[in-house]
């Protein structure tokens, strides 16, 4: 699903990483980790085509990355950053937005299935119709994490999905993430939490 070759991520002399290796079969799901200022976030980026690679190559579902390739990359992704700026005022606004998207436009949505993650995630059905300013970050999180998921993209890309979250809860994403891959999606993410990276199948340190 994902192969990262000879990966470099550097800006001006800065080199964040170089040399960087992976694979990510579909079913599987990776923690990468490690210190703050290493690159993990930047090699996220730079698989969704946000940061050019310096050296090396990014082959997502059989497709080599490049700028003619972009758009089918990012057709195949489903792309949750750790700030969530997300210009809804309502989280019923919020869900959709992705839907809205070019990309996602043939996607159809389901409040029926919206729910059913809601409560995989420990959510309840009436943060549907909340404001997001009356949600938590933690709640926030996994209501994006929700969508991720409805979108049915074969591979989940996600920085930090745990960073707001009580031990109960990342339990219960974990819990969620692996009935993902048990039908086949992989999951990337970064994550510096040593009980959720201790629960991926592969941990990558950078």
């Amino acid at each position: 699903m994902l192969q990262i070759n000879n990966a470099c991520v550097a800006f001006g002399e800065d080199v964040l990483f170089s040399n960087f290796n992976m694979h990510l079969k579909r079913g599987e799901m990776s923690c990468i980790s490690g210190q703050s200022g290493r690159g993990k976030t930047s090699l996220l980026n730079a698989i969704m085509g946000f940061v050019p690679l310096r050296e090396g190559s990014i082959t997502v579902n059989n497709i080599l990355l490049n700028k003619h390739t972009i758009d089918s990359i990012r057709y195949h992704i489903a792309w949750v950053p750790q700030e969530l700026a997300l210009p809804s005022e309502w989280v019923s606004e919020m869900v959709h937005l992705p839907f809205e998207l070019k990309i996602n436009r043939k996607k159809n949505f389901s409040k029926e299935k919206l729910f059913s993650c809601f409560h995989e995630l420990g959510l309840e059905e009436d943060i549907y119709h909340k404001r997001v300013v009356e949600i938590s970050g933690g709640q926030r999180q996994r209501v994006m994490l929700a969508v991720a998921v409805l979108l049915d993209k074969p591979l989940i890309i996600i920085d930090e999905p745990t960073s707001a979250l009580d031990g109960d809860s990342m339990d219960k994403v974990l819990a969620f993430f692996r009935r993902c891959t048990e039908k086949g999606t992989a999951i990337l993410s970064v994550s510096h939490d040593e009980n959720f990276a201790s629960g991926c199948d592969h941990r990558i340190k950078l």
